[in-house]
């Protein structure tokens, strides 16, 4: 491999003739690639010049899961991640990156069902694959992903938790893992999901509320009451959780639940928030906002949970 010039541009060949553009005139930047390039080979990792270059889905598996930036997620993500792009390389074969599309995610539902996985599973596989794959498009593997659509599952009533778990919870949490135990009380008294919480900056802290961003982007402020200004730091910039990934946090939790003997989700922290803001008399309207749902039914649903929970608990008073 070698680096050269031709009409001023600076290119690269390599064995067999084969040459890339750089598309630069500066001789540092063309040298700054070059050696990039190298330690790329070094590694054993797939030269990225081109997006089209046919990388097959069981080269880019090895480079997603061995990625010294993913190195802070647990052992448990990345054995889940790697299981599902696994079964991915089984149902639809071991296929360029660049040349997998709809169809293929579709053979690959109906690969999972016939085997007999539940659709919640399969739903579990299909994100990590769309999070494997939109980590391709950054890393310019390929130059767009599929559209990746999940199973429809009927909807459940969302569970909350009661006030005995929540203590279970955060007890054990704070003896094992206490950035977990903040975590959990700032769920708990903003109704944040996983993704805004990563996002939390301390910039983002003003006139007592805090700005959180959620799907699509989206912003909103939420009132920070004394029990969520409990986990914060004396700190006026810089992330406000350690956390680099939302499937940290939901692993951790699932650990930190079993240990406690109770059977929650990380997502039931928000629906335990939610149903709390009803029950201390907040208007449907003000809990829609602070959890950022675009449709008011959305947030009905916890009020018809909550009014099931009252009329049960009533129910108590004539036995």
């Amino acid at each position: 491999m070698r680096l050269y010039t031709q009409r001023g541009i600076y290119y690269i060949e390599f064995s067999g003739g084969q040459r890339r553009s750089l598309q630069t005139r500066e001789a540092r930047e063309a040298k700054r690639i070059f050696n990039e390039i190298k330690r790329e080979q070094l590694r054993g990792n797939f030269i990225k010049l081109n997006t089209k270059s046919g990388i097959s889905l069981s080269e880019f598996k090895e480079i997603y899961i061995n990625d010294p930036e993913r190195s802070d997620l647990s052992s448990e993500t990345l054995r889940s991640d790697e299981f599902a792009l696994r079964n991915l390389i089984e149902a639809i074969g071991d296929i360029r990156l660049q040349n997998i599309n709809k169809g293929h995610i579709i053979t690959f539902k109906q690969s999972c069902l016939s085997r007999g996985n539940k659709p919640i599973s399969v739903n579990s596989y299909l994100r990590r694959i769309k999070a494997a794959l939109n980590y391709a498009v950054e890393n310019e593997y390929m130059d767009k992903p599929p559209m990746i659509k999940q199973i429809k599952i009927s909807k459940k009533t969302p569970r909350f938790i009661s006030p005995d778990d929540i203590d279970k919870i955060i007890s054990r949490a704070t003896q094992k893992k206490p950035e977990m135990a903040r975590i959990i009380i700032f769920a708990l008294n903003t109704g944040a999901r996983r993704e805004e919480i990563i996002k939390c900056k301390y910039e983002h802290i003003k006139n007592g509320s805090i700005k959180l961003f959620g799907k699509g982007n989206k912003e909103r402020l939420v009132p920070l009451i004394s029990n969520a200004k409990k986990v914060l730091k004396n700190k006026d910039v810089g992330k406000i959780f350690t956390y680099k990934h939302k499937s940290t946090i939901s692993n951790y939790y699932r650990e930190i639940t079993r240990a406690a003997g109770v059977k929650s989700r990380f997502h039931d922290l928000r629906h335990t928030a939610a149903t709390h803001m009803l029950s201390k008399g907040m208007s449907i309207v003000a809990v829609q906002k602070v959890l950022g749902h675009s449709d008011i039914r959305t947030t009905q649903t916890y009020a018809d949970v909550l009014q099931t929970v009252l009329k049960k608990e009533m129910e108590k008073l004539e036995k």
